[in-house]
């Protein structure tokens, strides 16, 4: 009996002295249920797909690291702008006309004649997003011409009036609040200059071409003088610096952190990319608010190809004069057919072993790569993840299920971030991607959990903010868990409530 009340006591103690005990065996309990109640839906997920939505969609997922703020944004919020800017649309081909292209008034319609026409308005979006594609594919032009083709019409409207991209980053703020999203990395605008330079163009191809790397090197030093020195290439940084503070200002809060990659065009001639890429640079080693840099555009067309080793070598030379910037890069955007399949062969490993990337946006072309199983060794290694965008991929690329690569990247130990890549110009969100991934590649619940925990922990964020959204991550998981496993006990409690009238 002593030994009895002896127990009881020590139990009482421990208690005591540690009152988060309790609730962390609450939490467990809770987790447990919710592993076992995931678990049920996927195994049956097409008889459960609304119960699989609901549940990821109110599932924290932490951060998304892979979002272009043009693209993200909806054709919808786009009309607004443009009647904002008491701009119009062409009947022709539906791009802006501004009050400064007079000339084209009379072929124009209002925003609200627009939008009083469902045909019209859904023609609209026909033109600036995917809307409704796969019905009608043949009216329009191919999957990676129609996606990329979309940006041109978004810029048209954005270049005249600086305080529309504060207006958008609210909107999709709280658009990933409501899809518990806490931290976005947003590649937000271009860096705001460059230079044309024709003998420069010409001294790197040909440094490239005789793989003269020393020289080639020699040639990106002297043109960095010739950058600085410019006037508007000073009258850029802090341009760039003060419309990213505007913007941070106005949407960081507790519960939402935002942060930025500025980007070059990778369809530029050599002399625009290398002068924006130091630009871009430069941007990312002053602000805090800057948090890397990223080559973007449809990586098949024909200048991103002849000069993508080029590129590779640009961004080699940019780590070196700055060590702590770190790079997201678009690679292996392509599939068999997009391009010849020799050049299938090298983008991901240049990316990885020649630019240094800090990670791989896309990544789809891995299979293909020549040295495939010792790339993926090493960025397992190194832990260079890879950003996931099923819904894009599977529009652009046409690539789905077995043949898209993330099972091989998450087989082979390489980590995987899921990203939404351009939720306007898809019309889905980072919920439909989590779906596509759960359905389609057998993920665990403890594997969703450490999926959305690598958005935090393959941030470009500071280390000391990292640990805090890790907090802030661990904290909505077991709010989450609890209240998915009071939905599941009612859910319990009713079923066996309709067992018993039944008998």
């Amino acid at each position: 009996m002593i030994r009895k009340t002896g127990s009881l006591l020590c139990a009482l103690v421990l208690f005591t002295c540690s009152p988060n005990l309790y609730s962390a065996q609450k939490s467990d309990t809770a987790r447990e249920k919710v592993r076992t109640y995931f678990n049920r839906l996927v195994a049956d997920s097409g008889a459960h797909g609304a119960e699989l939505r609901m549940f990821l969609n109110l599932m924290p997922k932490g951060g998304d690291l892979h979002q272009h703020f043009t693209g993200t944004t909806y054709a919808e919020t786009y009309l607004d702008f443009i009647k904002k800017e008491n701009s119009w649309i062409s009947k022709k081909d539906f791009s802006v006309i501004t009050p400064r292209d007079t000339a084209k008034l009379p072929d124009t319609l209002s925003v609200d004649k627009l939008r009083s026409d469902n045909k019209m308005l859904s023609d609209f979006s026909m033109v600036w997003s995917d809307k409704d594609f796969s019905n009608h594919y043949h009216d329009q032009n191919a999957p990676d011409v129609q996606f990329f083709g979309t940006f041109a019409n978004f810029s048209t409207i954005l270049k005249y009036d600086g305080a529309l991209y504060t207006e958008g980053l609210k909107i999709l703020k709280n658009r990933a609040k409501l899809e518990n999203v806490q931290y976005i990395e947003q590649m937000f605008i271009s860096p705001g200059y460059k230079r044309k330079d024709a003998r420069f163009d010409d001294l790197c191809r040909k440094s490239i071409a005789d793989k003269n790397i020393p020289e080639l090197h020699r040639t990106f030093q002297d043109f960095v003088s010739v950058v600085r020195a410019d006037a508007l290439y000073q009258k850029a940084v802090p341009g760039y610096l003060k419309q990213v503070k505007t913007c941070a200002d106005a949407v960081n809060d507790e519960s939402f952190t935002l942060r930025f990659q500025s980007y070059v065009s990778r369809n530029d001639s050599p002399a625009e990319v290398f002068s924006a890429l130091y630009t871009a640079f430069c941007e990312a080693d002053t602000s805090d608010l800057v948090v890397g840099v990223n080559i973007v555009n449809a990586e098949n067309s024909p200048v991103a190809m002849s000069d993508y080793s080029l590129h590779m070598q640009m961004f080699r030379y940019m780590k070196e004069l700055f060590p702590g910037v770190k790079t997201a890069m678009h690679a292996g955007e392509l599939t068999i057919g997009m391009v010849r399949p020799e050049d299938l062969t090298f983008h991901i490993n240049e990316a990885v072993m020649v630019a240094l990337a800090d990670r791989i946006g896309h990544g789809v072309d891995i299979g293909y790569e020549v040295n495939a199983p010792e790339l993926l060794a090493y960025m397992r290694e190194k832990k260079i993840p890879v950003e996931i965008n099923l819904t894009s991929n599977e529009f652009i690329l046409g690539v789905k299920d077995g043949q898209h690569p993330f099972r091989l990247y998450l087989d082979q130990g390489v980590p995987v971030v899921l990203t939404s890549d351009d939720e306007g110009v898809s019309r889905n969100n980072l919920t439909d991607d989590y779906l596509h991934m759960v359905q389609r590649y057998g993920i665990t619940y403890d594997s969703l959990r450490e999926i959305a925990g690598n958005s935090i922990r393959y941030s470009f964020l500071k280390e000391s903010e990292k640990s805090q959204q890790l907090v802030n991550l661990d904290k909505r998981f077991a709010e989450f868990e609890a209240r998915m496993a009071r939905m599941i006990a009612n859910a319990s409690r009713e079923g066996g409530k309709k067992r018993t009238t039944n008998r």
